[in-house]
């Protein structure tokens, strides 16, 4: 695409616009009619978020929603030593729960959750009154649309203007896109991912690495992505039909390393790697355990790391509550991936398939959720729809329906991500 071609007038703008307003709304419609009519989900234990009082804008942060505004506000030792007061924090609160007090000190589940987010909330509480959940739902929701921003923008970088505003509404519509309107830090990973990656392409090295530093101190998610950060830099030397493994010859790799000492301003791009130490730094500091997260993770009955093919299997092995709304996503993404070999940009692709692997080798996660961050799905997606229209509508129409009846499961307290 020419520079020309990727230059975003203000009717386009406001094209892109009014597709993030109109698919918010919706998001909200979807949940408020959700909660005032369906019924909530039953659980054994007391759960804050199925009591009769807990009201629609407190049930945005549900699951790992209330574990963000926890952090915030009582902080990852307090949370895993206990040393707080639980009824005088669930007034305060209010997502708190007996259940929760338990898995903080003997799972220390805080831990499963990197710090940049409850940061911002923490940074914002005070101008709301103190109110961490009012924080928590303006902050996600301010990101969702620096996301679908910085999303068009470098998809203008590789589609037409119809394509990427075709895969901005596929991003957005994802069965697991109520997520981006719930208190998740999805949105502010997306953001900082996608705009890392939008001046990558334009070798504005700061911002670039000042961005996806920033990602890598919101989710461990951000390491996956370091592999086409360093595919797109070794590419940059090479004409754009070049092959899939043109990068690793041995001219384009002395080209790409003398470029760090012939051009200092791409040593930026160190910021990257730097946000991931410096949340090492802070776990190191308050759990004296650096990789503390870590050993969360395995401690899961589900949280360890093997081949996709078992991992696939174990997903399977979860029951159909779990595998029917997961495993379609991953076939998903790998019939993208094949179908698009060859069709779009070589970085977009090794991102993707980085994102396929990491997934299907880890046999702990919430793939209906996670799944929205596979960014370069969503334009690789636009290419293979946008000529097609009767798939297309087939598609935009199933997707926007399975988001809103995950939307309602989640909203009434439901576990689907």
């Amino acid at each position: 695409m020419t520079k020309e071609q990727a230059i975003i007038s203000r009717r386009e703008w406001l094209r892109v616009f009014g597709m993030l307003i109109g698919i918010k709304l919706i998001m909200i419609l979807v949940f408020a009619y959700s909660h005032h009519f369906l019924p909530r989900a039953q659980y054994d234990a007391d759960i804050w978020m199925t009591r009769p009082n807990t009201t629609r804008f407190q049930n945005l942060a549900n699951f790992d929603g209330a574990w963000f505004i926890r952090i915030a506000a009582i902080g990852y030792q307090k949370l895993t030593s206990g040393d707080y007061d639980l009824a005088l924090e669930t007034e305060r609160l209010k997502v708190m729960d007996p259940l929760g007090f338990q898995d903080g000190i003997e799972r220390k589940y805080a831990y499963r959750h990197w710090p940049l987010f409850p940061w911002l909330l923490k940074a914002l509480a005070p101008v709301v009154k103190d109110n961490y959940l009012a924080a928590g739902v303006l902050i996600a929701n301010l990101f969702f649309f620096l996301y679908g921003i910085f999303f068009y923008k470098l998809a203008r970088q590789y589609l037409s203007e119809e394509a990427s505003l075709l895969g901005l509404c596929l991003a957005l519509i994802h069965p697991g896109a109520y997520a981006l309107t719930a208190v998740y830090n999805e949105p502010l990973f997306l953001f900082s991912v996608c705009a890392c990656f939008y001046y990558l392409k334009k070798d504005r090295f700061f911002l670039a690495g000042l961005f996806g530093g920033l990602a890598s101190m919101t989710r461990i998610e951000a390491a996956l992505v370091y592999v086409p950060i360093i595919y797109e830099y070794f590419r940059k030397s090479l004409p754009e039909n070049a092959g899939l493994f043109a990068m690793f010859t041995a001219d384009n790799l002395k080209t790409g390393f003398t470029r760090l000492w012939r051009e200092p301003r791409v040593l930026w791009l160190l910021l990257v790697p730097l946000g991931s130490l410096a949340v090492l730094a802070y776990f190191k500091m308050v759990s004296g355990n650096a990789f503390i997260f870590v050993q969360v993770h395995e401690a899961n009955a589900y949280g360890h790391f093997g081949f996709p093919w078992q991992m696939l299997y174990a997903t399977y092995l979860k029951g159909a509550d779990t595998y029917l709304k997961e495993l379609p996503l991953h076939f998903l993404l790998l019939l993208v991936i094949v179908l698009s070999f060859r069709k779009i940009d070589w970085s977009l692709w090794v991102w993707m398939a980085a994102f396929w692997l990491f997934y299907t080798t880890n046999g702990n996660h919430s793939y209906l959720r996670y799944q929205v961050m596979a960014a370069p799905m969503f334009l690789a997606l636009a290419g293979l729809l946008d000529k097609r229209p009767v798939m297309k509508y087939l598609y935009l129409i199933g997707s926007a329906g399975a988001m809103a009846f995950f939307a309602a499961m989640y909203i009434n307290g439901y576990w689907v991500a």
